[in-house]
């Protein structure tokens, strides 16, 4: 399975390489984007300067980079939808970034991969998470559009997944691992993620409550969860465990979260996961694997793993 990591700068690239990516996703704002449009409108999901590259020259670098040491770049392109009146610097940023060779862009507006497919048919097109693709159906409408990968969405139990790549192996897909777990579905989340201490709307504690009678068992599951979510870390999500199967139902690729996180975090993320595929591949007693990804965690986060915030929960030990 590939390792593909965000990338916020030049100076992170080769070290990320080394460290065992094998693509590199990032995107950038163009010059009077800001200027013009509300900063909740965001070109790529990303409303903080520190997740973005700088400029087109710096993209241009990145991509050079990656073709050089034989890896690849994906330009993040995937808020849910995009004006007329953003049309056209969306159109200048996907012209500079075709023009450095980028090998796909990553997006969720099926308007715009129309668009992007009839003007350059070269690229490839990733769906973002943000297309909230559940299904294989789902799946074989965005490839009709022109997509030849997907990233599935987050909260995708393994069996979903598996049953998604078999009936869809026209389509490449990835899945997430380590950082970022939300309890939201985000292609259905309409939280604005623009704070500028970056405290997310899923981090702030808050309640839900039926409208009127007894909570059902299902809500009251719910009620529960959301009352102990603020008390879990996103930024310790977790999937080690869930590696071997992964490879077992056809993952093609693993999707790091992190745009915007010191570069230090980004390569230490990258050098854990390669670590801990190669012990995929060598150690075949699942338990024994599971220990030493749980260990891993700890080491990583300096904290034990936690089911909110566990990417792949069915394999979470009952006894922990």
């Amino acid at each position: 399975m590939r390792i593909i990591s965000p990338v916020d700068n030049l100076a992170e690239a080769l070290p990320l390489l080394a460290a065992g990516a094998d693509e590199l996703y990032g995107g950038y704002v163009p010059s009077g984007w800001n200027e013009r449009f509300s900063p909740l409108a965001s070109i790529n999901q990303r409303t903080f300067a520190g997740a973005q590259l700088e400029s087109s020259e710096e993209l241009t670098a990145i991509v050079a980079l990656c073709q050089r040491e034989g890896k690849r770049f994906s330009l993040t392109l995937n808020s849910p939808y995009y004006t007329d009146a953003q049309l056209p610097l969306i159109l200048e940023v996907v012209e500079q970034a075709v023009a450095a060779g980028v090998n796909a862009i990553i997006l969720a507006d099926p308007g715009m991969l129309r668009l992007l497919k009839r003007s350059y048919p070269q690229v490839e097109y990733h769906a973002s998470t943000l297309a909230h693709l559940l299904n294989s159906s789902a799946l074989d409408f965005y490839h009709q559009l022109g997509i030849s990968r997907a990233i599935l969405p987050r909260h995708l139990t393994i069996a979903e997944m598996a049953a998604i790549v078999t009936a869809s192996p026209h389509v490449a897909c990835d899945a997430f691992l380590l950082v970022g777990k939300c309890p939201n579905t985000e292609g259905l989340c309409t939280f604005h993620h623009s704070n500028a201490d970056k405290i997310w709307p899923c981090e702030i504690p808050y309640e839900i409550a039926p409208l009127q009678g007894a909570p059902s068992d299902v809500l009251q599951e719910a009620m529960a969860r959301q009352g102990s979510w603020s008390q879990s870390d996103r930024r310790h999500g977790c999937g080690l465990c869930a590696l071997p199967a992964l490879a077992r139902i056809g993952i093609d690729g693993l999707k790091l979260v992190g745009r915007g996180a010191p570069a230090q975090r980004k390569i230490a993320h990258v050098r854990l996961v390669r670590q801990m595929l190669d012990l995929a591949g060598t150690e075949h007693d699942f338990s024994r694997f599971q220990q030493q990804a749980m260990a891993a965690h700890k080491r990583n986060f300096a904290a034990d793993c936690s089911r909110n915030v566990c990417y792949y929960p069915e394999f979470f030990p009952d006894d922990f």
